[in-house]
């Protein structure tokens, strides 16, 4: 029986896009109320309200840390309020956190939410600010190094060391868009799914980085209602539980990172899940990695022993990870599909863990979804935090 005990009872969400009408307090009001009322729950009944840091957006990150949010929602049973950051592993960390919570007896209803509005930081703003995130100041800054840079050296390397061609890799993009064109908050509802050509005919940024192979900044938010495994199942909602975790650092810039440090860092974490879980990889419904490029996506199936060896790009190529596939994979069609919402594409991530468990994924629904895995990995890439979520305990 797994140690831990959290379960996501209700979940809100508004869709990915460049709205610069839509302010942070919409964003926050529709998310984190739509996710109240899902719960079944008073919105009094929330003690505990945790926010994932925004990125880059200043006045915002300072109203919710000085605690704004429950008396915006008139939360009148909220107790406590935090702010937490960790770059793209904050959610996991707010879920931590909201895990404590709930074990100590401060709360027993805990809304965890987050918002991001791209579209009106000013762009010498956002240049400055993802220049310097996560990017070591002395030896990095100054050559210009940047995040494209730095995944297209990555990819580089990974190709070179695997044999991946170029029409594998771009594969992963046509994957992706294939889950995201389903998905009512993405930013690529409804658009055509670009083919391998496509994907390989747009500009190249950076060896063998294409345009199509990047991210859409994007505007967005969600909110999760979590409460205690007991308190879920004496509701009798469907919702998503907490099996295993597993934990490893690496580096906190990339020029100082041990490679083989982090590819081992992945393929241990899921372990260490999937046996705290108490289930094997193949009892696994759906892969539910967050990984913010696409390159990354063939070794991390190699890693989690979901393709073989080498043949992570091939099993992209023939279509098993896309829509219709035999691999469901990244169902929001992480980053590249979803939209880039900064730290917000790890909240939307575990929203759609919870659907997918909850029954509730729409056409991107995987039949009969029992266990999830799921990952986050902080700020350039400092870590990976790997969760195992299943329907019931």
């Amino acid at each position: 029986m797994s140690q831990h005990n959290l379960a996501i009872i209700g979940v809100g969400e508004v869709p990915t896009a460049n709205r610069p009408d839509r302010t942070h307090w919409d964003i926050i009001y529709d998310t984190c109320m739509e996710a109240v009322r899902d719960s079944g729950l008073h919105k009094d009944d929330i003690e505990g309200v945790i926010s994932v840091a925004p990125q880059a957006q200043p006045e915002i990150t300072a109203e919710l840390s000085f605690g704004k949010l429950p008396e915006e929602l008139g939360l009148k049973g909220c107790k406590d309020v935090i702010m937490c950051n960790a770059g793209g592993a904050s959610t996991s960390n707010c879920l931590r956190l909201a895990e404590q919570y709930i074990s100590s007896g401060i709360a027993k209803a805990v809304l965890v939410h987050h918002v991001t509005v791209h579209s009106t930081i000013p762009l010498e703003d956002q240049i400055n600010f993802f220049a310097k995130a996560g990017v070591d100041l002395q030896w990095e800054y100054p050559y210009g190094t940047t995040y494209n840079l730095i995944m297209g050296l990555m990819a580089n390397l990974f190709m070179h060391r695997v044999g991946h061609t170029p029409e594998e890799m771009a594969s992963v993009v046509t994957a992706l868009r294939s889950w995201a064109s389903r998905d009512p908050n993405s930013f690529f509802y409804g658009k055509e799914v670009p083919s391998v050509q496509k994907v390989l005919s747009s500009s190249l940024i950076n060896t063998p980085l294409h345009k199509r192979e990047s991210n859409v900044l994007g505007d967005g938010g969600c909110a999760m209602v979590v409460v205690s495994a007991e308190m879920a199942k004496q509701m009798k909602r469907p919702a998503a539980y907490k099996l295993g975790e597993s934990v490893r650092y690496f580096s906190g810039t990339c020029v100082m990172r041990d490679f083989n440090k982090v590819e081992e860092g992945f393929r241990v974490t899921a372990q260490e899940a999937l046996a705290e879980a108490g289930i094997t990889k193949d009892q696994v419904s759906l892969w539910n990695c967050y990984l913010a490029y696409p390159l990354v996506h063939p070794m991390f199936a190699e890693l989690l022993g979901v393709a073989p060896q080498g043949q992570g790009g091939k099993y992209f190529l023939e279509g098993r990870m896309s829509f219709g596939g035999d691999i469901p994979w990244s169902t929001i069609g992480d980053a590249p599909g979803r939209g880039h919402t900064g730290s917000g594409v790890s909240a939307a991530t575990y929203v759609e863990t919870a659907r997918q468990l909850m029954g509730r994924a729409g056409e991107r629904q995987v039949k009969d979804c029992r266990y999830v895995y799921q990952n986050t990995a902080g700020g350039s890439g400092f870590n990976n935090i790997a969760t195992i979520w299943g329907k019931e305990v």
